[in-house]
Formats: C-alpha cells, structure tokens, sequence
C-alpha cells in the first residue's frame, strides 16, 4: 500500500483504489464502494454507522466527501479494527472516523455499544448481515435514513430479496471484470458478483 503525502490530493469522490488501505483482502472495491456511497448519499455533518467495517474503506469515503462528517465502525477482528484505524489516521481528519471492536452477531452487547454513540443518518453493512441485525438497524434509522447491504453468498442474497420483498427499496446485482493478463495476452477477470439492497425510511 502507498500513501500520497497529502491525503487532500486524492481528491473527494467516491472510489480511491485499494492501494491507498490497509488491507488483508477483504475490502469493499473500488467500483462498488463508488455505488455504495451513491446510495448512502453523505451530507455535510451526517453520521455513518459501517457495521462490519473490514478496511474500513466505505467509512473513509464516507469521511472524505465532507469535513464534518462522521462515521463509526464496527470490527470483530482485532487485526482488521488496527487496519481500519490505520486508514481512518491516514485518509481522514482527526476525529472524523472511530471504530470499535464488537461481535455483530451479539446484538445485546452492540445494541449497548451503540446507545451511547451518536445516531446514524446512514447504516452500511458490507458483510455478516442477518435479519435481527437489519431489524435493529431499521429501529436506530430517524425518518430520511439510508440503509445499504451488500452480501456476495448465497444465504446473503437470500436474505436481501427477502428484505427487499418486505420492505421494498432497491435491489442490484453488480458483476464487475478486470483485465487481466492470460500469458503474453490479456482477458477479463470477474470478481464475485455482489448483492446490493438499499432503502430509505
């Protein structure tokens, strides 16, 4: 990974490559990470919740379209909660982007965690979503609040048709290709399609 000096330099919009984060692999990319905040739709002064934040990336990029805005991240994992500071240090202002580590699967201890933060205007979960965890979410949501899940396995599709057929929103499925080399020639290489469900309350 390689930092630019000024973090300013790269610029406000959504998509900065993976090489500028700290990373173990699992990190939202780059082209989805661009639709996903398209439908969080940041404004100045708003708060994020990024459940199941990994690198942290879609929080950054949340962070970065303006200075006063927050968000908060939650990692189960110790070693992705270091990498997620890591980039919260060197891609946003001091302040901007907090994570704490917290089992989501523990909604009792993450409902705790949570009260005594501040509200969200948004919530993305980029993996590890359940029902209880998307009900909990819709009941943290004031009026007007964008909620977005992404999921790549089949028992996440499952849920977010679910979830779509409920309550309505958008349902999307993204398939993106890379070129890729094939010997001296090259090809295109598809990442895992993923399932994008997004709603507004």
């Amino acid at each position: 990974m390689t930092h630019d000096p000024d973090a300013a330099l790269l610029g406000r919009s959504p998509g900065l490559g993976e090489e500028h984060f700290v990373h173990d692999g699992l990190i939202t990319k780059h082209p989805v990470r661009a639709i996903a905040l398209a439908a969080l739709r940041p404004m100045p002064g708003q708060v994020l919740w990024d459940l199941g934040t990994g690198a942290g990336s879609v929080a950054v990029e949340w962070c970065r379209t303006d200075p006063s805005c927050r968000a908060i991240g939650v990692e189960r994992r110790p070693d992705r909660a270091a990498n997620a500071r890591t980039n919260a240090r060197e891609l946003t202002l001091p302040g901007q982007f907090e994570v704490i580590e917290a089992d989501l699967t523990d909604l009792t201890d993450l409902a705790g965690r949570m009260f005594h933060l501040p509200a969200p205007d948004a919530i993305f979960i980029g993996g590890g979503a359940t029902r209880d965890l998307a009900e909990h979410c819709r009941e943290a949501l004031p009026t007007g609040g964008r909620f977005v899940i992404h999921g790549v396995t089949i028992e996440a599709e499952t849920l977010l048709t679910g979830l779509h057929a409920e309550w309505g929103g958008e349902l999307t499925r993204i398939g993106v290709e890379n070129a890729d080399l094939i010997g001296r020639l090259h090809g295109w290489k598809p990442a895992r399609t993923v399932v994008a469900w997004s709603w507004t309350k």
